[in-house]
């Protein structure tokens, strides 16, 4: 396991209330999808996907407990410690594809979405979030080549409902060869269990609590397949996760299960 490696943060970007870009003074060779292990000294070290690839490395991150905390207060010049990339990302396959968002779920998708524009291939993003605030990049996806669908829970902007509920309409309508999801897991559960039902090829990434981020601890172990998802995820097809724990619990740092 390799030591992290201290870097300088370049800048800082607030995207919404609750999320934040960090630019780090690093280049990296990694698969969309594909983590690293990012450490603050005397704080802790926590798995993040990247946002962006090309160039400088981009981290897209939202405050949801100490950690996150602590990072949103670092700014310009200070320096956290990466080791990395670990884990399997995102496979593309496909030539008509949908790709489903939830809140900052979007972010480890922005390089797959990259990706498969530079491949030309047919592609349909459904981005959802609680309220429009909390939308990510809206007008770098409109100017792209994409089939952009929008929803939020309150209606304040896109369709009312979840990117699920367009989803559900749209392959009515539609054909698709593949889909790939991320974001909070009743989402991707509901997202996996469309596909299988409508024998869509799916890919999705998986959060769970990590210490190693390299396969030896067994944190990250899913019930009851004993699937790493540091390891053999993070990004796993809706068959390999279907009787699992995928979308009914996970476990938190000491173990203990937490339904969801």
């Amino acid at each position: 396991m390799n030591a992290p490696e201290m870097v300088k943060i370049l800048e800082v970007r607030v995207e919404t209330p609750t999320v934040r870009t960090f630019v780090l003074d690093k280049k990296i060779r990694a698969r969309p999808g594909q983590f690293a292990m990012l450490w603050i000294p005397d704080v802790d070290e926590k798995p993040f996907s990247f946002s962006k690839l090309n160039g400088d490395l981009e981290i897209t991150v939202r405050e949801v407990g100490p950690f996150t905390k602590r990072l949103f207060s670092l700014g310009r010049g200070d320096l956290v410690g990466i080791r990395g990339p670990y884990g399997n990302g995102y496979r593309i396959k496909g030539e008509k594809i949908c790709i489903v968002a939830g809140g900052v779920g979007l972010a480890p998708l922005m390089p797959l979405i990259d990706e498969i524009l530079r491949e030309d291939r047919e592609l349909t993003v459904i981005h959802g979030a609680v309220t429009e605030k909390e939308l990510l990049w809206i007008d770098k996806l409109g100017s792209k080549k994409i089939h952009l669908l929008t929803a939020t829970d309150d209606g304040t902007y896109g369709e009312k409902g979840s990117a699920c509920d367009i989803l559900e309409n749209l392959i009515r309508k539609r054909e698709f060869d593949q889909i790939y999801t991320c974001g909070p897991e009743p989402m991707m559960k509901r997202v996996a269990d469309i596909s299988l039902r409508e024998e869509i090829p799916c890919q999705l990434s998986l959060e769970r609590y990590m210490k190693c981020g390299v396969g030896i601890c067994g944190q990250c172990c899913i019930d009851p397949s004993g699937l790493r998802v540091c390891r053999d995820g993070p990004v796993f097809t809706a068959r390999e996760l279907r009787g699992t724990e995928f979308g009914r619990y996970k476990r938190d740092a000491s173990g203990s299960r937490c339904d969801l």
